[in-house]
């Protein structure tokens, strides 16, 4: 059975003026670094790759690295001068661009690229950054739109960061969890999962995260964006040293102690996180909760325990004790790609043309769904996903290693995956439910100022505040208040400046 995509769309995608895309006659080699990729994989060798490297006339290498690491990596190519021709950076650090674009280690866009390359121009419009992106008038990143066409998303966007939980085992247990959940019946969930041995390996684990996403969901009880700075009554503070964040810590802390959270959770990776609990041996997880990573997930933990996803697995969001929920705005956009300053103009336009492809309608298509004739077909004028060989539907990423470069060159497969017919409905309608839910809740709000302030005492901020959150969580026989007000103390020589900084240019 075929699935068909809603005609509105569909007509929509047939009366849009389609870029023509240029013959290009000669060849280009370059190399890439996307958001989502590792060592193991062969990007070159399947039928997308071949089909978008044939249409632009090109090849590329890909420097991989792993998400862990990729924003050290990428510190120490830009730095040394070694970045290979385009990267794609997913924990974007603003200060940083302005500085180096200031030191010329990146490249410039070209004279005219508007104009050029008019539906990337056209996402970077609605990602809401073009003017900040701008440094002394000229570009030299390009932020990817999370939301722009076809999510009918509306109003504050906020992370999609949601948590994860064994649906089977809940019903097992005679617990209800629904979209929303409160941290002591969260915490009384992992107990129950962890006391009744739910994995049946003598050692279940309760909520399994590394440091940062651990401080992510604790830290939402704080009201505060624990590693940033807002305007208080008129003067900016930094927010580390809010109230709220000890009482998130204590917050932790005490669930740590209570044994919920994973023992070992200050020496994990995120992939180690999440392989624990795919693996069947946690309870839950928090981690990212994009159609994407839910479906990838879900799809792992089928391989990996041979249980079905959809009777197993859940999402919920946490909520405080009266039931309201809890979330954190975020900007519309995710990761930036860069270019390397001594890229071959030839080369540059190339990559521009492959993205500025990549975020038209007909690029949308056929990066996002697949292969026009084999993956996907127009039949009257409606798009239809065609199944495998043996009738099964099979998601984008899981048939194109390629998927994984070229989703992140436009405008992010976020935005389209919720009208995808390829995509899991099961999960899209969860995903559609989880912001419906959390954006009618109580939202943290984000400093704009501060989020594209630029000046050298903000440079030199780097403070690792989730090792040090984990810290003052794990540590026994500390005075978790103590240690909190001492650090803050100690790191003022750091953070201090930054906040002169903001009040010099946005106090009156």
């Amino acid at each position: 059975m075929k699935r068909i995509l809603s005609l509105t769309l569909c007509l929509m995608l047939l009366c849009g003026i389609l870029p023509a895309v240029a013959e290009y006659d000669s060849h280009v080699s370059f190399t890439i670094n996307a958001a989502h990729t590792n060592s193991e994989m062969d990007y070159t060798s399947d039928d997308m790759y071949k089909m978008i490297s044939e249409k632009f006339n090109f090849d590329f290498e890909v420097y991989p690295v792993s998400k862990d690491a990729q924003k050290e990596k990428i510190i120490t190519w830009v730095n040394g001068g070694t970045m290979p021709d385009s990267i794609t950076m997913r924990d974007f650090d603003y200060q940083m661009y302005v500085t180096w674009a200031e030191q010329g280690l990146l490249a410039p866009l070209p004279d005219g690229w508007e104009e050029k390359y008019p539906d990337l121009y056209s996402m970077i419009q609605t990602s809401g950054i073009y003017d900040q992106m701008r440094v002394d008038g000229v570009t030299y990143g390009i932020p990817h739109a999370t939301f722009a066409r076809f999510s009918g998303m509306q109003g504050t966007v906020v992370t999609h960061l949601s948590i994860y939980f064994r649906k089977d085992w809940a019903e097992k247990l005679g617990i209800t969890i629904g979209d929303i959940i409160t941290l002591k019946d969260y915490e009384a969930y992992l107990k129950a999962c962890i006391d009744n041995d739910m994995a049946g390996n003598g050692n279940t684990i309760g909520l399994t995260d590394d440091p940062g996403n651990l401080c992510n969901l604790f830290m939402l009880f704080s009201g505060v964006d624990y590693d940033a700075f807002r305007k208080v009554d008129g003067q900016y503070v930094w927010n580390f040293s809010d109230p709220g964040v000890l009482k998130a810590i204590n917050l932790a802390r005490e669930a740590y102690e209570m044994g919920v959270i994973d023992p070992d959770f200050y020496l994990n990776e995120s992939s180690d996180a999440t392989n624990k609990f795919t693996s069947g041996v946690a309870a839950s997880m928090f981690m990212n909760c994009a159609i994407s990573s839910y479906m990838g997930y879900k799809s792992t933990f089928e391989e990996s325990t041979g249980l079905k996803g959809a009777d197993c697995l859940g999402i919920t969001t946490i909520a405080d004790e009266d039931g309201t929920p809890l979330g954190i705005q975020t900007n519309n956009w995710w990761a930036v790609t860069m270019f390397n300053p001594d890229i071959a103009p030839e080369t540059l336009d190339r990559l521009l043309s492959m993205m500025d492809w990549i975020c038209s309608e007909e690029g949308q298509l056929d990066v996002l769904v697949g292969i026009e004739g084999k993956d996907w077909e127009m039949v009257d004028g409606v798009v239809t996903v065609l199944p495998e060989e043996d009738g099964s539907f099979k998601a984008t990423i899981d048939k194109y290693n390629s998927y994984n470069v070229f989703r992140t060159q436009g405008i992010l497969a976020d935005d389209y995956s919720f009208i995808n017919p390829a995509n899991d409905q099961d999960v899209v309608a969860q995903v559609k439910q989880m912001y419906a839910t959390r954006t009618v809740g109580s939202i943290i709000p984000m400093d704009m100022d501060y989020e594209f302030f630029s000046s050298d005492n903000k440079a030199a901020y780097s403070l690792k505040l989730d090792e040090e959150s984990a810290r003052l969580i794990v540590t026994k026989g500390i005075d978790v208040e103590t240690e909190w007000q001492k650090f803050v103390s100690d790191n003022a020589g750091i953070w201090q400046p930054v906040v002169d900084d903001l009040n010099a240019a946005f106090v009156n």
